[in-house]
């Protein structure tokens, strides 16, 4: 187990070799989402995002003020009512305006169909389980869509056949996304989100889209949904050729404005989780 915790990543060398075109498309992408330039609005909206705490919230550092505080889901490690419970009263303690939470695949009480029966009371507390909720902040109206589904591994809560992904309740009216897990090829780590999440993305394309359950693979990313961008992930799918590859460079080059943000916001990290790492906040 050691040997699998502290083995070596691959180099930039060997990641060239396997593959070049990925390995060269993934990194004109990164700088061109560095490059992207925002939307203003001139009534902006502060959105703290964390996730994956799994019953560390107390050691995390504290959170940013905000407008809307959002927790992507696996609030525990073990999924116990008590866990849960307790977890809930630090998220409701947060002086946020709106706070916003999910599940993740570890939060297995929030599956149990009485559990806000057995649970104390968090009105100031949205939960959102394929569900929608609109909040107005700055005369500004945002529709939130929450889903803690994550394609299945081992025998956790909220899990579905990865060739059975269905996103299509997504709203097409949605301001920011939460889900439990990534899309994929996007802050996914090599591949491991889902295929039929990134369709809803291309289909809805909302503002912002936090989410966190691959803990390592925590970040930004601004998304433009241009030719470039679709260039990049037939790349990442395999179906991508060189024609692709100078698509996307010739969009990075073009410096355009990111469409949507995407945040992994996994707030544990290393190879034991041993990291306690705080929010990431976006202005929208």
């Amino acid at each position: 187990m050691d040997a699998l915790f502290d083995r070596r990543p691959p180099s930039s060398l060997e990641l060239f070799v396997a593959n070049p075109l990925r390995f060269l498309a993934e990194h004109i992408y990164r700088w061109s989402c560095k490059r992207r330039r925002g939307i203003i609005h001139e009534n902006l909206i502060r959105v703290v995002c964390i996730s994956d705490t799994h019953g560390y919230h107390d050691e995390i550092l504290p959170l940013p003020s905000g407008d809307i505080l959002i927790h992507a889901g696996d609030l525990t490690q073990s999924g116990t009512p008590q866990e849960l419970s307790k977890a809930l009263e630090w998220l409701s303690e947060q002086p946020h305006q709106y706070k916003v939470y999910i599940a993740g695949n570890h939060d297995r009480a929030l599956s149990e169909s009485d559990i806000f029966t057995t649970l104390p009371s968090f009105p100031n507390l949205i939960y959102l389980e394929e569900t929608s909720a609109t909040v107005t902040i700055n005369e500004r109206k945002l529709r939130i869509y929450g889903s803690p589904l994550t394609p299945k591994h081992g025998s956790w809560a909220f899990q579905y056949e990865r060739e059975a992904a269905e996103w299509s309740a997504i709203p097409l009216d949605t301001d920011i996304l939460v889900t439990h897990g990534p899309p994929a090829y996007h802050l996914d780590l090599n591949g491991t989100g889902c295929r039929g999440l990134l369709d809803a993305l291309w289909r809805v394309r909302p503002t912002l889209h936090v989410f966190g359950h691959i803990h390592a693979a925590r970040g930004v990313e601004r998304l433009d949904w241009s030719d470039a961008q679709a260039s990049y992930d037939r790349i990442c799918s395999g179906i991508g050729n060189w024609k692709d590859l100078v698509r996307l460079l010739f969009g990075a080059l073009q410096r355009g404005e990111h469409r949507s943000i995407l945040v992994n916001a996994a707030s544990l990290g290393g190879f034991r989780d041993e990291q306690r790492r705080g929010a990431i906040v976006v202005d929208i």
